[in-house]
């Protein structure tokens, strides 16, 4: 198998709030977690993937705690929006 990846991937569990787009067919609001993340995307561990091609908002916030280089600074708030690339039985990447 040929490895197509751009970036390194790290195993990474951080909480997020996955939001779809789509007006026609209703919002879903998922509370879901990273398995792994890197520069250009994540995959989440889901029993039921949405549709490849679905936007989404995504919210997660990082903690900090303990880090010297953040000042003042105990959480980040990341919002991000994405389109889910690749739907399996398991997961998703977006």
């Amino acid at each position: 198998m040929v490895e197509r990846r751009k970036f390194e991937r790290y195993e990474l569990r951080v909480p997020a709030k996955v939001e779809t787009l789509a007006r026609e067919a209703g919002r879903k609001k998922l509370s879901l977690k990273t398995a792994n993340v890197c520069a250009g995307g994540a995959y989440f561990s889901t029993p039921k993937a949405l549709t490849e091609g679905t936007k989404v908002r995504l919210e997660s916030v990082l903690t900090f705690n303990g880090q010297k280089s953040l000042r003042d600074t105990k959480n980040a708030r990341v919002r991000i929006l994405g389109t889910v690339m690749r739907s399996q039985k398991d997961g998703m990447a977006i």
